[in-house]
């Protein structure tokens, strides 16, 4: 298979914006076989009960899917990802460090809030105006479905991952739950939402931002298409650095 790569320019955009739209990661093939394993997870046919949590007592969410199936700890989107994330990270040989499967299915109308994924680096939430680290970590976001506004694709604003982080709150869940879910309070006034970026994909785009980028997702307000969304992260970090 081909490598994923990434062009100059684009890699240049990644730092100035914090996050790029990829058209398309992976093939139909990769989109399928994903499909199949995430399908049984969430139909209970493989056991994955005890990471099964629902993001802010909210929205389905299953944390490492990588430990129950050996499909998540090698696939062609994290063979695609990690060839991107070398270029974007500038190191040799990025590290996986976490993954996640988070479902919305029609009619699950819940948003996922405006956010800085860096934000859930300290329990409850790391401290307004701290800097966020630009070149170490960079989270990966699949679609497996189609995905548009209507229901649920990914929406960025643009350069604010330079700016130190801003106030989080927790929106869902308690102060110490892992799957808590946090948020930018008053986004209309914290972000510049005029400049918000959506980012609708065919299965098998994927997007990819930096731990500072505000990011959000709509509920799924559709009446029969499913969303579900592959999330992987790569660190340009060893354990103990």
């Amino acid at each position: 298979m081909k490598e994923t790569r990434v062009h100059t320019a684009e890699i240049d955009r990644f730092h100035r914006d914090g996050f790029l739209c990829i058209p398309r990661l992976v093939d139909d093939a990769a989109v399928t076989a994903l499909g199949t394993v995430y399908d049984a997870m969430l139909a209970g046919e493989i056991d994955v009960s005890a990471t099964d949590n629902p993001l802010g007592r909210i929205t389905r969410q299953i944390m490492m899917p990588s430990a129950y199936h050996p499909l998540f700890e090698d696939n062609p989107a994290l063979d695609a990802g990690r060839a991107i994330a070398r270029d974007l990270l500038g190191v040799p040989d990025p590290r996986p460090i976490f993954d996640m499967l988070i479902y919305k299915e029609p009619g699950q109308t819940a948003v996922t809030p405006w956010h800085q994924d860096f934000a859930y680096s300290q329990m409850p939430f790391a401290p307004a105006g701290v800097a966020v680290p630009s070149d170490q970590t960079l989270q990966f976001w699949l679609a497996l479905d189609d995905v548009d506004e209507a229901n649920g694709c990914m929406h960025f604003v643009p350069g604010q991952h330079r700016a130190p982080l801003l106030e989080h709150h927790v929106a869902a869940g308690e102060a110490e739950y892992t799957q808590r879910l946090l948020a930018i309070p008053h986004p209309e006034r914290n972000l510049d939402l005029s400049q918000a970026i959506a980012c609708p994909l065919r299965a098998g785009g994927a997007t990819v931002h930096n731990y500072g980028t505000p990011h959000f997702t709509s509920g799924n307000v559709t009446a029969n298409r499913p969303r579900r969304a592959y999330i992987f992260n790569f660190s340009s970090r060893r354990l103990g650095e």
